[in-house]
């Protein structure tokens, strides 16, 4: 029998962050820091009742478990941090959200297809460059790599056609004009 059953366990949010340094940061170094900063800020009492938990941080974008009561307090304390291991640094949160999945699909889309990307290319034309999501027969979802393409948009990619990369009908994962295979990484 579990000790902790779903209705009883305390209510979580995942609090997206980027985090601009001049230098190179470890995950640890970043968590240490992290935590002196919530038992200064908030006391042993509210540290402990916080449960506070670096989910991932990749050296620029990272996910932060904290309570759902302390979501105020969290985004306080990371906003007086600004030196960790004698670098200085600047986090800035990007969003909350219930659950990894919808943290990381909302607010960290280039982490996101780092994870899920399984084409391997890239679309490089004139007029936009950016890195294949998704194909579904002659519809290609395409994370541009200038942001300012999907400004004023509620949406995170771009939506194209085999039609507007080389004007024929031609099926968008076969070898058309504007698709090349690449490495995987990114």
């Amino acid at each position: 029998m579990r000790s902790n059953l779903p209705v009883l366990r305390t209510k979580r949010r995942y609090m997206s962050f980027l985090l601009e340094s001049e230098g190179i940061l470890e995950p640890k170094d970043l968590l240490v820091e992290i935590y002196s900063a919530q038992v200064s800020l908030m006391g042993d009492l509210g540290a402990a009742s916080n449960k506070l938990k670096l989910i991932c941080f990749n050296g620029r974008f990272g996910i932060l478990r904290c309570n759902h009561d302390r979501i105020r307090d969290t985004r306080a304390l990371l906003a007086t941090i600004n030196m960790v291991s004698g670098i200085r640094v600047l986090i800035q949160v990007i969003g909350v959200s219930g659950t990894i999945k919808s943290a990381t699909k909302k607010y960290l889309p280039r982490l996101n297809e780092i994870k899920t990307q399984n084409y391997g290319r890239r679309i490089e034309l004139d007029e936009v460059s950016g890195c294949v999501i998704g194909i579904h027969g002659h519809e290609i979802d395409l994370c541009p790599d200038d942001q300012r393409k999907i400004k004023g948009s509620d949406t995170r990619y771009l939506g194209l056609t085999s039609f507007d990369l080389c004007g024929g009908l031609y099926d968008a994962d076969g070898t058309s004009d504007g698709l090349r295979q690449g490495d995987n990484g990114i």
